[in-house]
């Protein structure tokens, strides 16, 4: 039989460790398939082939994990942009990069269980592994999901990166939140680039984000004026959310860690590798390399021409 272990004891101890908020689900079938493989055949997934690739494997955490009974969800708060409409860098390419900050935090997560319990598996994912992510937070009761396509948590807001623990540990499910957005409208009405749809997905051939970060050679002309100064990333959606304003939970205090001033668009541009892999170590930003990120700031100097 499975190990257990109490789940008010793995949410306090992923409180010390800085998440915002912790949940559980039980492994099944992911509910959203459906509407994933519709929002690849529309080509919502951009160049982000690997999402094709991968698509198959996000139907069950099984997949990753064979032994899965349950999912722990965690959520770590990170600063709300205070100027997200002036571009630039995006908050999480500010500070360490989370994915790593995430994951030595759910190593100690996961060495916790183990050593209380008889626990055989506690597989990490932060953002890499073919999971539905987003849908594992909203069954573990972390949120709901927002008009912007992301998750909103009551106690941390939406500027949130989210990791999970993949194990054989058979948990006690929570109840998932009721969307609780109401008649709001602000991060559509918000996004300069017109990429979120009605139904809270996201085109992202539009966003700046994958624009910015994923996007593979040159950029369309017609889709560079929206890009204003955008140089990594974009804020813009979760930044402007209200539910930001009446959040408690504390920021991650990794993610609140500058790593140090940032370069403007023209220092960008006559950056030489060996400053660029310098300044970027260890950072969100190193992953999409110098020449993308040079190519971000011909366009928004681009853009601030008269």
């Amino acid at each position: 039989m499975p190990a257990s272990m109490p789940e008010h004891d793995i949410a306090a101890v992923a409180s010390r460790l800085g998440f915002a908020a912790a949940g559980f689900a039980a492994a099944g079938d992911a509910i959203g398939s459906d509407a994933f493989a519709q929002w690849l055949a529309r080509g919502d997934a951009a160049g982000m082939d690997y999402l094709h690739r991968h698509a198959p494997l996000r139907r069950h955490p099984a997949a990753i994990v064979p032994d899965v009974h349950s999912i722990i969800a965690v959520a770590a708060r990170y600063p709300v942009n205070p100027s997200p409409a002036a571009g630039g860098f995006c908050m999480t390419a500010r500070c360490r990069d989370y994915h790593d900050v995430l994951r030595d935090k759910l190593r100690l997560l996961s060495n916790f269980i183990k050593q209380r319990t008889a626990a055989r598996t506690t597989r990490i994912c932060v953002d890499s592994a073919p999971l539905p992510e987003r849908e594992w937070a909203l069954r573990a009761g972390l949120g709901w999901q927002g008009r912007q396509g992301q998750l909103v948590s009551p106690g941390a807001g939406t500027c949130t990166v989210l990791g999970f623990l993949l194990t054989d540990l058979v948990l006690s499910p929570a109840k998932p939140m009721e969307n609780r957005c109401g008649d709001c409208r602000r991060c559509i009405e918000s996004c300069p680039s017109g990429a979120i749809r009605p139904n809270a997905q996201i085109d992202a051939r539009r966003c700046l984000s994958d624009l910015t970060i994923e996007h593979p050679g040159e950029i369309a002309p017609e889709r560079q004026s929206a890009m204003g100064q955008a140089l990594f990333g974009c804020d813009i959606c979760t930044s402007i959310c209200p539910w930001n304003q009446t959040a408690t939970a504390p920021v991650m205090p990794e993610l609140a860690e500058s790593t140090g001033p940032l370069p403007d668009a023209a220092g960008i541009t006559a950056m030489p590798p060996d400053t660029f892999a310098a300044r970027f170590r260890g950072t969100a930003v190193k992953r999409t390399g110098l020449d993308h990120l040079q190519r971000n700031a011909a366009i928004a100097l681009s853009n601030a021409a008269p």
